[in-house]
């Protein structure tokens, strides 16, 4: 294929730290895997795909929980977790939360809501750049109810 100059090269983009981390997973699941049919003679191992894995894994978590090595199988899950949680970032979820407030805007207003298990971050604004301060937001208590369907007072 020719290319011609200036312009960029056309397919996937793959990000070498997502990918070394999934195969991370798959050897961390195959070894533990391995363990279970090497001691447990009765089962056979699983295809070497990460759901049938976790299948496989999930259906001897009582026995897993028994060994002796279970527990460097909850330090080894969350080592992978943590390093999973870094490279994919926080989750974001927009709540609506009806109209804008703010007089004479009809735009939807929502919450953002992001963070990690150790640090959250929140914004409540619409979609026309009108926000609402922290201090006010107890005023919108009855709205996020009803957006999570909770009802009201």
């Amino acid at each position: 294929m020719e290319r011609i100059s200036g312009t960029r090269s056309v397919g996937i983009r793959l990000d070498e730290r997502v990918l070394s981390l999934r195969s991370q997973i798959a050897s961390l699941l195959t070894s533990w895997a391995g363990l279970v049919v090497a001691e447990r003679r009765s089962v056979t191992a699983p295809g070497g795909e990460v759901p049938a894995l976790l299948r496989f894994l999930g259906n001897h978590v009582r026995w897993l929980s028994e060994h002796p090595a279970g527990p460097d199988l909850d330090v080894e899950l969350a080592a992978l977790a943590d390093t999973s949680r870094s490279l994919l970032g926080p989750r974001v979820h927009r709540v609506s939360l009806g109209g804008c407030c703010h007089p004479g805007c009809t735009a939807p207003l929502f919450a953002l809501l992001s963070g990690t298990g150790e640090t959250a971050f929140s914004r409540v604004g619409c979609d026309r750049g009108h926000t609402v301060p922290p201090a006010e937001w107890l005023l919108l208590s009855g709205r996020v109810r009803t957006a999570l369907g909770e009802g009201g007072p």
